[in-house]
């Protein structure tokens, strides 16, 4: 595999800034015949191929990203499930300059329908997902590689290519040529990374935050601006459900971007009334306040939020809700597109990291065993008996495909008609197994991914703010940490304060009133424990109401001795339901009292003067 450097100068920065181009370059940027990693996302490869003067098949993996792309350029051609080569032709025999929208599935449609095609290039974009989605569809995957053969041109298009390591296990791509945009400057995505037990809990922490109108916030040019939407990435509609249910949201409330699959609409639809599937808003449409995006929205999607952040929540011990850092966070971090956004260039990673270790030595013994089963089957499989093999075909068609190599790579090749070795499920139960080995060992390794993928990790002012807020908006902190936390903010000043602070208060307002009911040392004393706190207010609650009483009885001036003073505390005790011996010295608590000799019938007795009210 040839590789060639592109670089781009600081001056460009998209694709499609034609005269830029023509200055530094002589022509226009064009796609090349190959593989193009375009290094970052939103930077107009796409919208190169929609625009330039070529006839153009725009292939995707995704439904969502075609509509949206089809919605943004209504003369396109989209080609996905229900469009017949009646269309196709159609519309092939009225477009001056042809461009078509076309699914995987669905490229075989235009073979037909297309002559010359020479005339013709492809553009594959977002590649990356044929490995990627192969644990489920690489059937689907493999016909459209070989179908993609009929055309001469082809541009394999992606900001994050599927890595050396396996493209080279894939015939289809083995020389290919490669090419690498180099981007002298580039906006950098800046990562706040939650580590969590339950990074489901987690996304629900998030939903109830927002609901409650306790939004998160940054300080652009002196003037405060609110994050008043959330766009959630969470690859598991059955979670995205129950996140919706357990919070009560309303339809109106929640815009639930999702594949476009009748399992995915009985899921949505135990929801309750009035929800279902939605679509991403096109540039000056209303966004709602929640919205809730699987892996059909990770890649070339766009969102024109004004002011949604968003958040990326990776399960690692459930391989479809892992989220592979190198390309799908990636992927994710480009898709709020307006520069008017103060939050598009954050992105919340909620994660955790493995729970069960698999040694890699187990696991290529493990890929060895499948392979010679999957080498044994095919070889037995195509040499049975007519009836027997027709049987095994049979039995093949009819496993579920989120199953169907589980035990082997065996496939069944309608197009030659023989079992064949699936090389993309194999590659990509490789690429799973790194995903959820590699990039989740430690919170140390996933920092390492994030820095090699281009993310920003360090501190700055207005970043700092914003994670500190984070920080308690997704965490369920432990009650010690919150409070010393919230003692700390009331010592300081600053921007992290003024705006970190309110976020604690109103995710925990006890906070404020054990701090204006006891004061910073008392607490610091009790070591912030909320037992001993409460413990606490409710002695001084009680001493509040002890000194009620002896106030409407005892005043400034009066001498009492020692058995009156220990009979009237006995009296208020009783009447307060205290189970307390009663000392005179107890009034110390409540009155300034010094020592006497009083005058008593019986001779001179012990008691106290009063001087003075505490």
């Amino acid at each position: 595999m040839k590789k060639e450097m592109i670089k781009i100068p600081a001056n460009i920065k998209y694709l499609t800034e034609r005269e830029k181009f023509i200055e530094e370059f002589g022509k226009p940027f064009e796609l090349p015949n190959g593989i193009l990693n375009k290094e970052i996302p939103g930077c107009g490869a796409t919208t190169v191929a929609l625009t330039d003067e070529h006839k153009t098949i725009i292939c995707s993996p995704r439904n969502e990203l075609l509509k949206n792309k089809h919605e943004q350029y209504p003369d396109t051609l989209l080609v996905i499930g229900g469009v017949d080569t009646k269309e196709i032709e159609t519309y092939l025999q009225t477009a001056e300059l042809p461009k078509i929208l076309v699914s995987y599935d669905s490229v075989y449609k235009l073979i037909g329908c297309i002559k010359y095609k020479s005339d013709w290039r492809v553009v594959v974009d977002e590649f990356q997902c044929l490995l990627a989605d192969s644990s489920f569809k690489s059937e689907i995957e493999l016909h459209f590689l070989d179908n993609s053969r009929s055309f001469p041109y082809v541009t394999f298009l992606s900001a994050t290519p599927i890595l050396d390591k396996y493209l080279e296990q894939i015939d289809h791509f083995k020389d290919m040529n490669y090419y690498q945009l180099d981007w002298e400057e580039k906006d950098i995505v800046r990562v706040y990374r939650e580590r969590t037990k339950n990074p489901i809990n987690a996304a629900l922490e998030i939903v109830r935050y927002y609901q409650n109108g306790n939004y998160p916030s940054v300080y652009v040019n002196g003037e405060r601006i609110y994050s008043k939407e959330c766009v959630i990435f969470l690859n598991s509609v059955n979670n995205i459900v129950n996140i919706i249910k357990q919070t009560e949201l309303k339809p109106e409330e929640v815009n639930i971007i999702v594949g476009n699959s009748e399992d995915n609409d009985r899921q949505i639809a135990r929801i309750g009334e009035g929800f279902k599937r939605g679509r991403i808003p096109l540039k000056g449409e209303t966004h709602k306040k929640f919205t809730f995006c699987t892996s059909t929205a990770y890649a070339g999607c766009d969102f024109y939020s004004t002011n949604a952040a968003t958040f990326v929540i990776s399960d690692c011990n459930r391989p479809n809700t892992a989220v592979d850092i190198a390309t799908e966070l990636v992927q994710i971090a480009g898709r709020q597109r307006l520069a008017c956004n103060p939050f598009r260039q954050f992105l919340t990673f909620v994660y955790n990291v493995n729970a069960e270790e698999v040694e890699q030595e187990t696991f290529n013994e493990h890929l060895c065993r499948k392979v010679n089963v999957t080498l044994d089957e095919i070889r037995d499989n195509n040499n049975a008996g007519e009836a027997l093999r027709a049987k095994r075909i049979k039995d093949f068609r009819r496993i579920p495909d989120n199953v169907k190599y589980q035990d082997s790579y065996t496939m069944y090749d309608e197009q030659k008609g023989e079992f064949v070795f699936n090389r993309l499920a194999y590659v990509n139960e490789q690429y799973c197994f790194d995903v959820q080995k590699f990039n989740y060992q430690n919170g140390v390794i996933v920092k390492k991914l994030l820095q090699d993928s281009s993310f920003d990790v360090s501190e700055n002012q207005t970043y700092a703010v914003y994670q500190e807020q984070l920080k308690h908006l997704i965490k369920k902190e432990p009650f010690v940490d919150r409070m010393q936390a919230y003692c700390e903010y009331r010592a300081k000043q600053g921007l992290i304060v003024n705006l970190a602070m309110p976020t604690l208060e109103s995710k925990y307002p006890e906070l404020r009133y054990y701090y204006e009911a006891l004061g910073v040392d008392r607490i610091k004393a009790l070591n912030y424990k909320e037992k001993k706190l409460l413990n606490e207010i409710h002695i001084m609650k009680t001493k509040n109401k002890i000194r009620h009483e002896l106030h409407g009885i005892i005043h400034i001036g009066d001498r009492i001795l020692t058995t009156d003073i220990q009979q009237t505390l006995h009296d208020v005790y009783d009447r307060l339901g205290i189970d307390k011996s009663p000392k005179a010295t107890d009034l110390n608590e409540f009155f300034e009292i010094h020592p006497v000799k009083i005058p008593t019938a019986n001779g001179r007795k012990n008691g106290f003067e009063i001087r003075g009210i505490l």
